[in-house]
């Protein structure tokens, strides 16, 4: 597991370095579709990062099954998300209002993509903060959540 675990953080080091290389590029950039895409990409390779970091942390999957948080944190962090779950529906609406404005076919596409992200983190957080209030949630059920909303097949 030792090499799998070196090889997850060497990923993680050319995920971040990804990150330098694009915001670089960007710095004389203008053009807003192009800056957005690459904003985009930057932020992937972000989530790249944290997987790995995730993977590293749980030993490449040798941890026991259970995945428990302290009790102090976790009350805190359900909180956190539920608050945030409103912030999302919020934000869901304020977005399809403005989606009723819009003529464009070209914008209509990008605000539908954002509308349906916010949807996607919605339904995730709703169900991280579920499995978050059992106190305890084993492995698999973390990866499904993943598989499920960051658009990961299942193998």
């Amino acid at each position: 597991m030792t090499k799998v675990i070196n090889l997850l953080k060497n990923q993680k080091k050319i995920e971040l370095s990804h990150v330098e290389t694009l915001k670089e590029s960007m710095k004389d950039l203008k053009h807003p579709m192009a800056r957005v895409i690459l904003e985009a990409i930057i932020h992937d390779s972000r989530k790249h990062a944290a997987i790995a970091q995730a993977l590293i942390e749980v030993d490449a999957g040798k941890l026991p099954i259970k995945l428990d948080l302290d009790m102090g944190p976790a009350v805190k962090l359900h909180q956190n998300i539920k608050q945030h779950v409103n912030v999302e529906k919020t934000m869901i609406e304020k977005l399809t209002g403005i989606m009723e404005l819009i003529e464009d076919d070209r914008v209509k596409a990008f605000i539908d993509y954002w509308i349906d992200e916010e949807k996607r983190h919605h339904q995730l957080l709703n169900e991280l903060s579920n499995l978050i209030d059992r106190d305890s949630a084993s492995l698999d059920e973390y990866v499904g959540l993943f598989q499920k909303y960051m658009i990961v097949p299942p193998e």
